[in-house]
């Protein structure tokens, strides 16, 4: 069944979601329809025609004929949240001509592609062919890494506080340089400086600290084969030659109960990705499960956050919580919310700084713990200790409307500065915080 966490996670910004809310009852509509496939209306816009929206539930991909250029647009989002909050105002059962013309079409590019697809898994695997891919791919790799080295010596030397390194340019032709080096890891660490470090208003101790952690990084490349399979494979990914997706499916499947805590998602070139952070049941094991869309398609999330899925999670190689591939969809079912992951900030800071020890490339960790506003900026722990918060007015609000100030289970990630609040507890609801925060 489709649900309101589900469409909040896919909506391209807030002013989207604020618009699709404002269109989603059910008598600003001329007609609304829908089935096991499909959802369908008919609403007035600013043109002639009313515009013609549709859902397709599979996969949560829309199409409309207003002229916005969002995906979904505030149509889709309206007529999704209508299907969630007011199902029986869904009254149409006969599709109109114009969506089965979509369906079908959607249907036979699918096909195609899938065909597409079998076509080549059928072909023979040639070797030496895919032996040299891989040395050239290698030999491309090294070149960006030796390129990335030198241009940061070269701008620490001249100083972090220079024209150059203070300049967005700079990181973005080294990003793009990464990318012709087949560096995709590489070039995502640059655009990170490029689009939040330069803009950070602590940009001077920020900069320096991701100097740093670039250089680590590149001379940790070089030195990778003196290192354990563990530390390895997390080095080659964070450059960009991680493991196929397929050799992480043969390793070892962990079986548990996992608590869909908390999720984020962001688009960076056209590309959607719906980060969600799960926490074993029995294990007590942080994984990080990622979701991929090109727009204009959207993502359809199986797993509702607050819900529990009983799922095997192969786990990429790595130190810290790292990234783990789902063998399938699992089983949904609701249930209570699990005991928090730290007791207060000191366990959380504790854990933070041994995980740093054994992955010194650590971004985030991920938490569960009992918090509670302490003022606009600031989030507290049982004990009354108080952390910054990197929130917004309306986050404040939120948080602060469904916890009354009092202290509540919480999900988010701790940065080494700053916490970013996912998800809270509401009574035995679990309230979403602000997906598209990315």
């Amino acid at each position: 069944m489709l649900t309101a966490d589900q469409v909040t996670a896919i909506v391209p910004d807030a002013a989207s979601l604020k618009a699709g809310r404002g269109l989603a009852t059910p008598r600003k509509w001329q007609s609304l329809g829908g089935d096991e496939e499909a959802l369908w209306g008919l609403v007035t816009g600013s043109g002639k025609n009313p515009y013609q929206t549709r859902v397709s539930l599979a996969d949560l991909a829309s199409k409309c004929s207003c002229p916005s250029r969002k995906f979904p647009c505030k149509h889709a989002i309206a007529l999704m949240l209508i299907a969630c909050g007011e199902p029986e105002s869904l009254s149409e059962k006969t599709r109109p001509e114009w969506l089965t013309e979509w369906l079908v079409s959607r249907a036979e590019r699918q096909e195609k592609s899938a065909a597409k697809k079998a076509d080549k898994s059928d072909k023979p695997v040639d070797e030496k062919a895919a032996a040299k891919r891989r040395e050239k791919k290698a030999a491309r790799i090294d070149e960006g890494v030796d390129l990335l080295k030198q241009t940061l010596l070269d701008l620490s030397r001249e100083g972090l506080a220079s024209p150059a390194a203070r300049d967005a340019s700079t990181w973005e032709n080294l990003q793009r340089r990464m990318v012709d080096c087949q560096a995709a890891g590489l070039a995502g660490a640059l655009r990170f400086v490029k689009e939040e470090v330069l803009r950070h208003p602590q940009v001077e101790t920020e900069l320096a600290f991701e100097v740093g952690r670039l250089f680590l990084l590149c001379e940790s490349y070089g030195r990778r084969e003196q290192m354990e399979g563990g530390t390895r494979a997390e080095i080659e990914a964070l450059v960009g030659d991680g493991p196929r997706s397929e050799d992480v499916k043969e390793l070892p499947p962990v079986l548990d109960d996992w608590f869909v805590a908390g999720r984020r998602v962001f688009e960076r070139d056209r590309l959607v990705t719906s980060m969600s952070w799960l926490l074993g049941r029995k294990t007590r094991r942080w994984a990080k499960v990622l979701r991929f869309a090109h727009l204009p398609a959207s993502i359809a999330e199986p797993w509702p956050s607050g819900s529990t899925v009983s799922v095997g999670l192969c786990f990429h190689p790595g130190k810290g919580p790292v990234r783990a591939l789902p063998l399938d969809d699992g089983q949904v079912a609701s249930g209570p919310v699990p005991e928090a992951s730290d007791k207060d900030f000191d366990a959380m800071l504790s854990r933070y700084s041994e995980t740093l020890t054994g992955s010194p490339f650590l971004r985030t960790l991920p938490f569960l713990l009992e918090l509670r506003p302490a003022a606009s900026a600031w989030l507290a722990d049982v004990h009354g200790r108080a952390l910054p918060w990197l929130s917004d007015e309306v986050e404040v609000l939120r948080v602060e409307s469904i916890t009354g100030g009092a202290s509540t289970l919480a999900c988010g990630e701790w940065d080494g500065s700053s916490l970013r609040l996912l998800a809270v507890a509401d009574g035995e609801n679990w309230a979403t915080i602000n997906p598209r925060n990315g």
